[in-house]
């Protein structure tokens, strides 16, 4: 019995492994990762984007078409290849260009650009983690003594500020799009109401970057149905039944 659980754990993981692409991007020429690229599923519709070390992964069946991008560099398609892992290269776009895309960022590119360049050293640090070994009796690794526990400490803060860091930029960029003005001018509604209204209904960072303003206002739209959707109490007939 516990061979067959064992077996189907096994096809199961393998079976989530065969569609799920994974891979990084980078720079083409200096090989340095690139964050947040954008990686969208041109097939399924699905969206992420790569860590600080330029890592993505994104579910997909083989054959799928995949979109890579990146301010300030050239896109490309490339087909999905799950269970391996793909590099992809991406090129900067000429020097005319490139002196264009940066005189035209939008607030929030600037906002995050400084934000990254504020906090590189924290941002880039790779703080040791601490391990433990079975070898010579078992033991910390790379470590002696008191230091073990301030680096310990120093890994898990680190840690931390890198979440709550990719968790603000992500809530600034979706603040770039789902905005107050959009939402008054889809539900009519103004001052608390649309506040209560977005906090409802928040929105994921993967959906805001790939969805067109026409999916946006319809996501909107549909969200303000619901919302508007009489609610009926627990025990009374529906309102069209009532007299």
């Amino acid at each position: 019995m516990r061979i067959l659980v064992s077996i189907l754990f096994l096809i199961a993981a393998l079976s989530v492994r065969a569609q799920t692409q994974s891979g990084i991007v980078v720079d083409g020429g200096t090989a340095k990762p690139l964050s947040p690229a954008t990686i969208v599923n041109l097939t399924t519709q699905q969206a992420t984007y790569t860590d600080i070390q330029g890592s993505y992964s994104l579910w997909a069946k083989a054959g799928d078409t995949l979109s890579f991008s990146y301010s300030g560099y050239h896109s490309i398609l490339r087909a999905a290849t799950p269970g391996e892992m793909m590099l992809v290269e991406l090129q900067p776009l000429n020097v005319n260009l490139q002196e264009h895309v940066v005189h035209n960022l939008t607030p929030f590119q600037k906002d995050s650009m400084e934000m990254t360049s504020m906090y590189s050293k924290e941002l880039n640090t790779k703080p040791v983690k601490v391990g433990f070994s079975s070898a010579n009796g078992g033991g910390v690794t790379g470590l002696i003594g008191a230091p073990v526990k301030k680096m310990s400490r120093s890994y898990k803060r680190n840690k931390k500020f890198k979440e709550n860091f990719k968790n603000d930029m992500e809530q600034k960029f979706i603040d770039t799009r789902y905005t107050p003005a959009l939402v008054t001018s889809i539900t009519g509604f103004t001052g608390d109401s649309v506040f209560v209204f977005i906090n409802s209904y928040p929105m994921e960072y993967s959906f805001a970057r790939a969805a067109s303003d026409l999916e946006l206002k319809m996501w909107i739209r549909n969200n303000y149905k619901e919302y508007v959707k009489p609610k009926n109490p627990i025990g009374s007939a529906p309102a069209s039944r009532q007299k």
